[in-house]
C-alpha cells in the first residue's frame, strides 16, 4: 500500500462528478433546478444524441453576472445558503453548490448569462473544468448553459451510457417530474431538433397529468388532499383499475423536489392494499409540503434521497388521505363534480321481486329487509329503481340502474364483501365460530404440525379451534362460522402451506391479509352458481356498503357500470 497523500484536484473533481453526474438526465435534473431557483417562467431544454452529444438548458430567470458565472463553475459556491442553519430551512432545489462545478468537470460546457440591469451579458466556455475563454455577449436576460461531449474525458463511465433512446427516455421523466411540480413554469423538451414535450403554464397540477403520464391517465386520475398540523399532503392517484408492472408510474415530491423514498413509496402501496393485483403498483402523483427544519435533504449529493424527524406521522397520514379518496370510488360517480354536496341513497331503490326470499346469513351478513347502505351509485330524484336483468354465464349478474347498466362479478363481488367483513371480525377480537358437534382429529406432515403449534392462538382467532392430540395429530374443535358451509380441512391446510412460507418466527397477527383473502375466496359465492333476482338485489346492496366496492381482493373489478351515453356510442348513436 502506497503513502497517504492529497488527490489532485482534477481528480477530486471527477470524483465528485461521479457522485453527482450520473447520466444525462442528471445534468439536466440539475440544470433545471438552478433554472427554477432563478426564478425561471419559461425553460427550453435541447437535447442530442441522448444527451451525449449536447445538452442545452435555457431560462428567462435572473441570470448572472460575469462574475457570478465565474464564481459558480467552482466547488461549494451557492447563492442558496449562507450559513448551517440556513441547510435546515431550504425552499431551494439546490444548495450544495456541487452540480455546475461537476457537470464543468466532465465536459465541455458553454454559460451564457446576464443579469436585467447588466449592459451586457457573458459567454464562458469551459473544458474539463477550466475556462479557455470568456467573452462579452449581447443576451436576454437569463441564462443558458449548453454542456457538450459529456464524459468526454472519463470514457470508463462514458462505456455505461444505454442507448440514446433509453438516455432520452430518462430526460424526459426528469422533466415530467419538474412540470408536474411547477404548473407555472412553461417547459418544452426538443430531441434533434424537434419538439418532444410541451407544457404550456397552467394553474393548477391537474392540467399537467395526461401532459406528464400520459393519454392513459385521462379521466382516471383523482385528487387527495389532507393537513395535520404544517404537513400538507395532496395530489392525485389513479382509480386500482390503471396500475403498472413497475412503480415508475409513482412520482413523490417533497416541498416540490422530486424524491426517491422507500417510506413513501410504501406508503402509497399500503394505500391500494388489496385494491390491486400482487405485483403490481398504482399510479399516483404525491406532494408533501413539511417544514423544511422536519426534513434533510442534504442526505446525497443527487438529492434524491431525504430524510423526516417524524417518519411514522408522515406514513401514516399518507395511507389515509389517499385511502380516503379511495374509499369515495370517485371512477365510479361520473357525475360526482356535478354534485359536489353529496350522494343521495340507491339502496332505498332495492327491492325483491314478489316472492323471492334475499340471500340467508350464512353468506356472510348479507342485508336484511330494512338496512339501507350508502349509494355507491346516486340516481337522479325520482328515478325509478335498479333492477335485476339477469345472470350471464351464471357468473355475471346485469342491472338496469337510472342511467345505464351495471355490470357485477358475482364471486369477486362477494369476495370484497366477505373480506371486509372479516376484518371487522378480526378487529372485534375473533372470528366467529362453528363448533363441531364431533371433534375431528387432524394429522399433518412434521412441518405443517410445528407451524400450527407455534400459532394455535394465532389460528383461535381466525376461527380454528385447534388442540394437539399428540404428536403431529391436533384436534379440531371449531371452524370459521363463515366456512360451516363448506370444507374446512382443505381452507386450514392451505392457510398452514401460507403461514410456512414466511420467514421462521414472523408474528401471524402482522401477515394476516393473505389469510383473510384465502378465506374469503373459498366462503365466496362461486361461478356457476345460479341466483335469484332476491340474491342478486341483496348482493349489489350488499356491496355498496363496502369501504371499496369497486375492486375484489386480488385487485380484479367487482363492479362495472355503463352509462346510457356509453351505450349509445357504442351503437352509433349521438
Amino acid at each position: 500500500m502506497g503513502k497517504i497523500k492529497s488527490l489532485p484536484p482534477e481528480v477530486v473533481a471527477k470524483i465528485a462528478a461521479g457522485e453527482v453526474v450520473e447520466r444525462p438526465a442528471s445534468v439536466v435534473k440539475e440544470l433545471l433546478e438552478n433554472a427554477l431557483d432563478a426564478g425561471g417562467r419559461s425553460v427550453k431544454i435541447e437535447i442530442q444524441g441522448g444527451g451525449r452529444r449536447l445538452i442545452r438548458v435555457t431560462d428567462d430567470g435572473e441570470g448572472m453576472t460575469a462574475e457570478e458565472a465565474r464564481l459558480a463553475l467552482q466547488r461549494h459556491t451557492t447563492s442558496k445558503i449562507q450559513s448551517v442553519e440556513d441547510l435546515f430551512a431550504l425552499r431551494s432545489f439546490g444548495f450544495r453548490g456541487e452540480a455546475l462545478a461537476s457537470i464543468a468537470a466532465v465536459s465541455r460546457m458553454t454559460v451564457s448569462t446576464r443579469r436585467e440591469e447588466s449592459p451586457a451579458g457573458v459567454e464562458l466556455e469551459v473544458e474539463g473544468g477550466k475556462i479557455r475563454n470568456s467573452t462579452e455577449a449581447g443576451l436576454p436576460r437569463g441564462t443558458a448553459i449548453a454542456v457538450r461531449d459529456l464524459f468526454f474525458n472519463l470514457p470508463a463511465r462514458l462505456k455505461f451510457l444505454k442507448s440514446p433512446g433509453t438516455e432520452m427516455a430518462h430526460v424526459e421523466e426528469v422533466v415530467a417530474k419538474a412540470a408536474l411540480a411547477n404548473p407555472g413554469v412553461r417547459f418544452q423538451l426538443f430531441s434533434e431538433g424537434k419538439l418532444v414535450s410541451s407544457y404550456p403554464l397552467r394553474q393548477d397540477p391537474s392540467a399537467r397529468l395526461v401532459e406528464a403520464l400520459g393519454k392513459e391517465v385521462a379521466g382516471r386520475m383523482f385528487p387527495f388532499q389532507a393537513r395535520q398540523g404544517e404537513l400538507r399532503i395532496e395530489g392525485f392517484a389513479a382509480d386500482p383499475g390503471l396500475h403498472r408492472a413497475n412503480g415508475r408510474g409513482i412520482y413523490l415530491f417533497v416541498n416540490r423536489r422530486p424524491v426517491r423514498d422507500r417510506l413513501l413509496t410504501h406508503a402509497v402501496l399500503e394505500s391500494f392494499r388489496n385494491l390491486i393485483p400482487a405485483s403490481r403498483y398504482p399510479v399516483a402523483v404525491l406532494f408533501l409540503d413539511v417544514p423544511p427544519g422536519e426534513v434533510d435533504v442534504n442526505v446525497h449529493p443527487s438529492k434524491w434521497e431525504v430524510k423526516f424527524s417524524d417518519s411514522e406521522t408522515i406514513h401514516r397520514s399518507v395511507i389515509r388521505a389517499i385511502r380516503a379518496m379511495l374509499e369515495e370510488t370517485p371512477w365510479m360517480k361520473p357525475e360526482a363534480a356535478e354534485r359536489p354536496e353529496g350522494m343521495m341513497e340507491l339502496s332505498a331503490l332495492y327491492g325483491a321481486p314478489p316472492g323471492e326470499t334475499p340471500l340467508n346469513d350464512s353468506w356472510g351478513g348479507l342485508p336484511r329487509p330494512g338496512e339501507r347502505p350508502a349509494a355507491v351509485f346516486p340516481p337522479p330524484p325520482g328515478a325509478p329503481p335498479v333492477s335485476f336483468l339477469g345472470q350471464v354465464q351464471n357468473a355475471y349478474l346485469v342491472f338496469a340502474a337510472p342511467d345505464g347498466i351495471i355490470l357485477l362479478d358475482q364471486h369477486a363481488a362477494h369476495e370484497r364483501i366477505l373480506l371486509e367483513k372479516l376484518g371487522r371480525d378480526l378487529s372485534g377480537g375473533g372470528l366467529p365460530r362453528q363448533g363441531l358437534l364431533l371433534p375431528e382429529v387432524v394429522e399433518l406432515p412434521p412441518g405443517e404440525a410445528a407451524v400450527i403449534g407455534e400459532h394455535l392462538d394465532g389460528l383461535g382467532r381466525m376461527g380454528f379451534e385447534l388442540e394437539p392430540a399428540g404428536g403431529k395429530a391436533f384436534w379440531l374443535k371449531s371452524v370459521p362460522q363463515i366456512l360451516s358451509a363448506e370444507e374446512p380441512l382443505p381452507v386450514l391446510r392451505d392457510m398452514v402451506r401460507e403461514i410456512s412460507s414466511w420467514q421462521k418466527g414472523a408474528d401471524l397477527e402482522q401477515f394476516l391479509d393473505p389469510l383473510l383473502k384465502l378465506m374469503a375466496c373459498r366462503a365466496a359465492i362461486p361461478a356457476g352458481r345460479a341466483m335469484s333476482g332476491a340474491e342478486a338485489l341483496s348482493l349489489l346492496s350488499e356491496l355498496e356498503k363496502c369501504r371499496f366496492p369497486s375492486h375484489c381482493p386480488h385487485g380484479r373489478p367487482a363492479i362495472l357500470r355503463i352509462t346510457g351515453a356509453e351505450l349509445g356510442k357504442m351503437f352509433g348513436r349521438k
